[in-house]
C-alpha cells in the first residue's frame, strides 16, 4: 500500500466530498488531495483493460488459445478416468472432482486389500513359528532363576522375521503403484509430514489400514488350527522403557528407509520395496524376542481386539511407533534441508547426457537425460506445461536458461532461436533410461 502524501510519485487523487447544488440535481465535486490506498491488483486491472481493448481478431485468438488448452486438459483428464465417468459437456474443473474421487477410492481399497494380505500372511506364519514362546515371560524351570532371560529359539525367531519381512517386501511390490503400499499408519503419518500425502488421503488410509488389520487377524483366527497367538507383549525381563525405545529405535529405522528408498527417485526406486522388506525383517530380528516385533499400530491392534485384550503395556505399540516416524522425518527433513546429495556427487548418476550440436558439428553444450522416476516435478506439471522432448524419456532442464529453446518432435531435433539447428544425440549409444514413472511407495 501507499501513501500518496509520502510519495513524490504517486498520482493524487480526489476525495468524494461535494457541494450539491440545485436540490442535489447537479453534483458539483470539488478536487481535495487525500491519500489513497494503491491495489496491489493494479497490474492485473490494466491486463485485463488491455486485453479488453484489443482488436477484435486477437482477442478472438485468444480465446481460441484458452478453449485450446482446456480441451487438451479436459482429453487429459478423461484418458485418467473408466468409460462410464466420461460425460460430454462436462467442464473441467468437474472432471477434476471425479478424477480426484476415482483415485481416492482406488488408493482405499489398494490399501484395504494390500494391508489385510500383508498380516494375514505374516500372522499365519508367525503363528506357525511358535511366537508364544519367543516372547514368553516364564523362566527357566531348571535354572529356577527369577530374573533370567528367557531361552529363545534362534530357528523360530529367524522363521518369524523372515515372515513378516518377506510379506512386506512382496506386497507392497504388488501395490506400491497403486495405493504406495504402505500397510502401517505410523509411516502413513511420515510420508503426510514428509508432504507426499494429502491429509484427507493419510485419514482415509489410516481408518483402512486399521480395518484391514483387525480384518486380517480375525480371518486368521478363524481358519488357523487352534487359533493364532501374535500379540505384541514385552517378554522376558523386558522393562516397559526398554520395550518403547526397542520399537521405537526399529520404527524409526523402517521409516527411514522408505524415506532414502522409496521418497527419493533414483535409479533402484523399483527395488524399494525389497529394501524396506529386509529393514523390517532385520528389525523383527532384534524386536520380537523382547517387545513381540510390533512396528506397527495396526499390527498390534487387530490381535488385540481379536482376543478381546489389551494390556498395561499397550499404549507402546502406539506411542513408539508413531514417535520413530516422526523422528526420522526429522532427521530426512535435516538432509535434505543441507542437500545432502552434494556430500557424495554422482552415486546415482548414469552418465547419459543428449548432446547440442551446431549445424557444423560443434559441441555447445548437452542436456542430461534421466529417467522419469528421477524427475518427479514433471509428473506433478500440467500436461500444457510440460517441456515437449524429442526422445522417450524425461529430459530436466530450465527453458529460462535456453531461451529460444524450442523442440521440433517430428524431426527430433532441437532448435535455437530459430536459426541455428542442433543436433541431439545420447553420448552412450544403445543406452536408454527407463521411462516408467515410480509412485512414493
Amino acid at each position: 500500500m501507499v501513501d500518496l502524501e509520502k510519495s513524490p510519485t504517486a498520482t493524487s487523487g480526489f476525495d468524494n466530498a461535494g457541494i450539491l447544488e440545485n436540490g442535489g440535481k447537479n453534483m458539483n465535486r470539488v478536487p481535495t488531495r487525500k491519500s489513497v490506498a494503491i491495489d496491489e491488483s493494479t497490474d492485473e486491472k490494466h491486463a485485463q483493460k488491455k486485453h479488453h481493448h484489443l482488436h477484435p481478431h486477437l482477442r478472438l485468438h485468444h480465446s481460441n488459445k484458452q478453449k485450446q488448452k482446456e480441451k487438451r486438459e479436459h482429453k487429459h483428464i478423461a484418458s485418467k478416468l473408466p468409460a462410464f465417468m466420461h460425460t460430454e459437456g462436462v467442464d473441467v474443473e468437474k472432471m477434476r472432482k471425479r478424477l480426484v474421487i476415482k483415485n481416492e477410492i482406488i488408493a482405499a481399497v489398494a490399501e484395504a486389500i494390500g494391508t489385510f494380505l500383508f498380516l494375514l500372511f505374516s500372522f499365519g506364519i508367525a503363528t506357525i513359528a511358535g511366537q508364544q514362546q519367543l516372547t514368553a515371560d516364564s523362566t527357566s524351570e531348571v535354572q529356577g532363576a527369577a530374573d533370567s532371560a528367557p531361552s529363545l529359539n534362534t530357528s523360530q525367531l529367524l522363521f518369524s522375521s523372515l515372515g513378516f519381512g518377506f510379506s512386506l517386501a512382496v506386497n507392497a511390490w504388488i501395490f506400491f503403484r497403486v495405493s504406495g503400499g504402505l500397510f502401517n499408519p505410523a509411516v502413513t503419518l511420515g510420508l503426510f509430514l514428509a508432504d507426499a500425502l494429502t491429509w484427507y488421503r493419510a485419514i482415509i488410509l489410516t481408518v483402512v489400514q486399521y480395518a484391514s488389520a483387525i480384518a486380517a487377524a480375525g480371518v486368521s483366527q478363524l481358519i488357523t488350527p487352534g487359533g493364532i497367538n501374535v500379540r505384541t507383549k514385552l517378554g522376558g525381563a523386558t522393562t516397559t522403557a526398554q520395550g518403547f525405545f526397542i520399537e521405537f529405535f526399529c520404527t524409526a529405522l523402517l521409516m527411514f528407509a522408505i524415506f532414502m528408498l522409496a521418497g527419493e527417485k533414483h535409479k533402484a526406486t523399483f527395488l524399494a520395496p525389497v529394501g524396506i522388506g529386509l529393514s523390517l525383517f532385520l528389525a523383527e530380528m532384534w524386536a520380537t524376542g523382547l517387545t513381540g516385533g510390533s512396528l506397527n499400530p495396526a499390527r498390534s491392534l487387530g490381535p488385540d481386539v481379536i482376543a478381546s485384550t489389551f494390556d498395561g503395556t499397550a499404549w507402546i505399540y502406539y506411542a513408539a511407533p508413531y514417535s520413530g516416524a516422526v523422528i526420522a522425518f526429522v532427521f530426512y527433513w535435516l538432509l535434505k534441508y543441507f542437500n545432502y546429495q552434494s556430500a557424495v556427487e554422482g552415486q546415482d548418476g548414469d552418465d547419459i547426457h543428449l548432446l547440442m550440436r551446431d549445424k557444423d558439428g560443434n559441441l555447445t553444450g548437452f542436456v542430461d537425460q534421466v529417467a522419469a522416476a528421477d524427475a518427479p516435478e514433471i509428473a506433478k506439471m500440467a500436461p500444457e506445461e510440460r517441456p515437449v522432448i524429442a526422445t522417450p524419456v524425461a529430459t530436466q532442464f530450465d527453458p529460462n536458461e535456453h531461451e529460444g529453446l524450442d523442440v521440433d518432435t517430428d524431426a527430433g531435433e532441437l532448435h535455437m532461436d530459430d536459426a541455428t539447428t542442433q543436433d541431439v544425440s545420447p553420448s552412450h549409444e544403445g543406452t536408454s533410461a527407463s521411462g516408467k514413472d515410480h509412485s512414493l511407495f
